[in-house]
């Protein structure tokens, strides 16, 4: 499946929850999560094709495997996904594949879903608060189109595109420690 998504920065989180619930919406239970993502030696993490993996841990008990490949930047990227038995042997398996750690980050989501959309509002420590609003899609769906779909969706939450992020957390954590410019 192909994930097409966008983020913004949340400047007013009491606010945005406000407007979201004010239309009917619940939002789902707090989730923590804590990703380690590991690159390819030498790869640049936005760059056309760019494979990474994920180990996710929600709520220090379920572990997700993911593997994505970038198509438009870091944001629209083919997703596989499934649950695994060990974090720690999946650790020594990408580590044997010769992919490197990238970055290790915990959040707090939560998510609620529109239609076909996923909404996530995280929050992080050193980055803040951010929403996300991401579409599963088919390898041939126009990203224009999409992307301006889940526009339209977080506008109608108070969500302005001036405060988008084009950049993944992994990125923007990498960044707040002053790795990468």
């Amino acid at each position: 499946m192909r994930e097409i998504e966008i983020k913004a920065r949340v400047k007013d989180l009491k606010k945005l929850e406000e407007t979201i619930t004010d239309k009917g919406i619940k939002i789902g239970k707090e989730l923590k999560q804590h990703d380690v993502v590991y690159g390819e030696v030498g790869d640049l993490p936005n760059g056309y094709g760019h494979r990474w993996l994920r180990i996710r841990t929600e709520n220090s008990t379920k572990v997700y495997f993911t593997y994505k490949q970038s198509i438009v930047g870091h944001l629209d990227s083919l997703e596989h996904e499934i649950v695994v038995d060990s974090a720690e042997e999946l650790e020594a398996i990408i580590k044997a594949l010769g992919f490197k750690p990238y970055s290790d980050l915990t959040k707090v989501r939560r998510k609620f879903k529109v239609g076909e959309v996923e909404v996530c509002v995280d929050s992080l420590p050193r980055l803040g608060d951010y929403i996300e609003a991401e579409k599963m899609s088919s390898q041939d769906d126009d990203h224009d189109e999409v992307v301006k779909e889940l526009w339209e969706l977080l506008n109608s939450y108070g969500i302005n595109k001036t405060d988008e992020e084009h950049d993944g957390y992994d990125v923007l954590d990498r960044r707040a420690k002053g790795l990468v410019n």
